[in-house]
């Protein structure tokens, strides 16, 4: 096929020029590609970076102002119900010294007022110590009046601290409430600017990744503690069936040994009405047992109790004869339950332990999530400080003092001698 001259000496001419005129390798042309790609991902990122840069540095200086305001807010939540314990417990102590003075005023008054028994000690010359008892009488009221006056001057400052500290803690309720608000906003600052790989910045890229994995872990570990603590659940419900089993075959035991020794149609029908409850009861249980292992498959495996039963008909048939053979069934029976309860009982308490240290895992897992966050956000605000060339420090607010607020009464000090 013949081409064109055009055709000819654009594609195939080029074949025998000589080195210095040789078209680049495409290999170079690859490489200016992604090198492009790079940069302008870089210049992105800068751009959105210098684009938030003001709502940044805003958002920023307002969360600084109120980073105290969380901690705060649980401290003085927990100081507040301190607070209103003591001042219960202080009332119901100024109860008790307002009915010991009540009765020491009567006594001192229906002393000092009874002017029989003075006249009486005047007369048999016991004068004085009808004096000395009147002021034994006073003094014990006088005790009793100013401890119960010393209760209620503390019952008054604990009322005027727990208002104070609930203004506080509204305050600062609103002020978290903001703080997380203004948290919320950042981190979707965070995610528009970040979005997607950020070559420039790989620190900014590994610290994703380990929040991503920080998540993963915490996720697995909340998931474990919850399917572990749902099986403790299953669990404590089975071992509180399993004992009604032991207790109804204990008493069907009891009928079945007085049906051996002439018991009759009455023990008949204790006897096989207590196993039919046993069977229901145990039948539950086992139930339970089975979901609590397909939660967590390190408990078990139980043994299957088979509960005596017979025909109604033997209710009329009876004789010595069945009655021991059938008593040695539902002996047979109780030693099964109550070993299958004391199995019960320790796979409880060992779901409990595994239950403990799942929670205890996730609470690490939490911390460690927390952790990498707060490591990804002071990345990502050195990132921007780097960009902008503005600092994103505005320096942190002045800690909490636990003293600004009056100190709580001790407990001791509620106790007025």
């Amino acid at each position: 096929m013949l081409f064109p001259p055009s055709y000819g000496e654009s594609v195939l001419i080029p074949r025998f020029r000589t080195r210095p005129y040789e078209t680049p390798s495409p290999t170079t042309y690859i490489n200016t590609d992604v090198c492009t790609f790079t940069e302008i991902a870089m210049a992105d990122i800068r751009t959105r970076i210098l684009e938030a840069a003001d709502a940044h540095i805003s958002l920023i200086s307002q969360m600084s102002d109120l980073e105290h305001a969380p901690f705060t807010l649980e401290q003085q939540s927990k100081y507040l119900a301190d607070l209103k314990k003591t001042l219960t417990s202080l009332k119901t102590e100024l109860e008790k010294l307002r009915k010991i003075t009540s009765k020491e005023r009567k006594g001192h008054q229906d002393l000092r007022d009874s002017f029989a028994r003075r006249y009486a000690h005047k007369l048999t010359g016991r004068s004085e110590k009808f004096v000395s008892k009147i002021e034994k009488e006073e003094r014990e009221y006088l005790d009793a009046l100013h401890n119960e006056r010393a209760a209620e001057e503390k019952e008054r400052y604990l009322e005027d601290t727990i208002a104070e500290t609930e203004n506080r803690v509204a305050e600062l309720t609103t002020q978290t409430n903001q703080y997380v608000n203004l948290k919320e906003q950042s981190e979707q600052l965070y995610k528009k600017v970040f979005d997607g790989p950020t070559p420039e910045f790989p620190e900014e890229d590994q610290m994703e990744v380990a929040v991503q994995h920080a998540k993963d872990f915490f996720a697995e570990a909340q998931s474990r503690c919850n399917s572990d603590q749902e099986a403790e659940k299953l669990m404590f419900k089975a071992e509180k069936s399993v004992a009604r089993a032991v207790k109804f075959c204990d008493e069907a035991l009891s009928a079945s040994s007085w049906d051996v020794w002439g018991g009759g149609t009455v023990a008949d029908m204790i006897e096989r009405d207590n196993l039919s409850k046993a069977k229901s009861t145990v039948s539950q249980a086992q139930m339970l047992l089975g979901q609590a292992i397909d939660l967590q498959d390190a408990i078990g495996p139980f043994d299957t109790v088979k509960v005596a039963g017979g025909h109604t008909t033997e209710i009329f048939l009876d004789n010595p004869v069945s009655d021991y053979e059938f008593h040695k069934k539902v002996k047979e029976t109780y030693v099964q339950m109550r070993l299958l309860h004391q199995k019960v009982q320790l796979e409880l308490q060992a779901q409990r332990g595994r239950a403990l240290d799942s929670k205890n895992n996730m609470e690490d897992a939490k911390a460690q999530l927390a952790a990498a966050r707060g490591e990804l956000e002071k990345v990502r605000r050195e990132v921007f400080e780097r960009v902008t060339g503005i600092s994103c420090s505005t320096g942190t607010p002045p800690a909490y003092d636990a003293m600004d607020s009056p100190p709580a009464l001790d407990p001791d000090e509620i106790l007025v001698a």
